[in-house]
């Protein structure tokens, strides 16, 4: 069993807890329906020419610990004055230590839309974004059966949330291209070896003809990286690690000094 099996099993597992002490229809019966709010997070990145959407996270299964003093409200509000579009919080507790409680309180305390980022393999963690204040989620090509696809994707609709269809080859490229209302986001990590190579984004661009925002996700370290790919006409960023640990903004000629949570 591969890293990204075991994620989704022990996704799964904790599902099945969590339902216990609150039923999907409970759940659903916090929402209120009647004055949703469209979601802005697919506006934010339209018509740029340079958005980045920037990731909060504590640890990943191919990095380990990327923040010793992780403080997720303080790295929101530096990401919100470097001029990020978006936010991505992750939420997965035993392979990234996230926690939905990170997204509320993020939500709490900037205007900027947020992406869920999750292992998505269940309604119930629709709802469940809906209600904890995310803007977008995630949905992963490779771990979703096409009917799961369409029906994640018309309860996100009908919840107005905006959501990402992540895919890493042509073949699950191909599999949602009648998405129209999806944003595509490429990784450029292959989460089955972890391996990663931003030439994935370009090489999927090439041959992806319809008019969706096209996001290339992971690997991105640098103002370089940025430039290579929005040569292939891909403007759409999606950066974690690098933004975490610092590196990134340096390559912008910004100090670290400036960035308080990179201060230990």
């Amino acid at each position: 069993m591969n890293i990204l099996d075991q994620i989704v099993a022990k996704t799964k597992f904790k599902l099945k807890e969590k339902k216990q002490g609150l039923s999907i229809e409970e759940l659903i019966s916090k929402l209120d329906f009647q004055n949703f709010k469209e979601s802005n997070f697919k506006k934010s990145l339209e018509n740029k020419t340079e958005a980045i959407i920037a990731e909060i996270k504590k640890a990943s299964p191919s990095a380990g610990i990327i923040s010793e003093n992780f403080d997720p409200i303080l790295k929101a509000k530096e990401y919100e004055s470097f001029g990020v579009s978006a936010l991505s919080i992750l939420t997965e507790e035993d392979y990234f230590l996230g926690n939905i409680q990170y997204l509320k309180d993020i939500r709490a305390n900037t205007s900027l839309p947020i992406l869920r980022k999750d292992f998505i393999v269940d309604d119930y963690q629709i709802y469940e974004s809906k209600l904890i204040g995310a803007d977008c989620i995630l949905l992963i090509a490779s771990i979703l059966n096409d009917d799961e696809l369409k029906v994640f994707s018309e309860t996100a609709e009908k919840l107005k949330l905006d959501y990402i269809i992540e895919v890493h080859n042509e073949e699950e490229l191909h599999r949602i291209k009648n998405f129209s209302s999806a944003i595509i986001g490429v990784n450029n990590r292959n989460l089955k070896t972890f391996e990663v190579d931003i030439n994935n984004s370009i090489k999927l661009k090439k041959i992806f003809k319809e008019d969706n925002i096209f996001i290339s996700e992971s690997g991105i370290k640098s103002k370089k990286d940025i430039r290579q790919l929005q040569q292939h006409n891909i403007n759409v960023f999606l950066i974690g690690e690098s933004m975490m640990k610092g590196d990134f903004f340096e390559t912008w000629g910004m100090a670290r000094e400036s960035f308080p949570t990179l201060v230990v």
